[in-house]
């Protein structure tokens, strides 16, 4: 596995996590170009949660990775990486908290009514 490799399957949360931090690890001291965690990275990851493939303490841990891998750009998303690695400030990861970013993020409606508006 290449180091961009491994940076994909660590920013997608894959199946190949062990052998990421593996290379990840070992290449640490390498030249690398910047990549950046975009909104719709996340809330594939998210989603992860949300179809219970990955439980709160593996997305909280994968949250605390992303933010301090240098080769990763999380400008665009840091506000959602504090949150969830600050759950004892921001209020904890559950289905509904991890619901309401995952619309943020897709611009889907937060809120549901009866009523519609026009």
């Amino acid at each position: 596995m290449t180091f961009d490799q491994a940076l994909n399957q660590l920013m997608c949360h894959g199946d190949k996590l062990s052998e990421a931090f593996q290379v990840l690890a070992r290449d640490s001291s390498n030249a690398f170009s910047t990549r950046c965690l975009s909104k719709q990275q996340l809330a594939t990851v998210l989603e992860l949660y949300l179809s219970q493939q990955i439980d709160d303490d593996d997305l909280t841990l994968w949250a605390q990775i992303i933010e301090n891998q240098a080769a990763i750009d999380t400008y665009e998303v840091e506000d959602y990486l504090y949150a969830l690695t600050n759950a004892e400030m921001m209020g904890e990861v559950s289905h509904d908290t991890i619901t309401k970013m995952v619309n943020l993020l897709t611009g889907s409606p937060t809120c549901l009514s009866g009523s519609q508006h026009e």
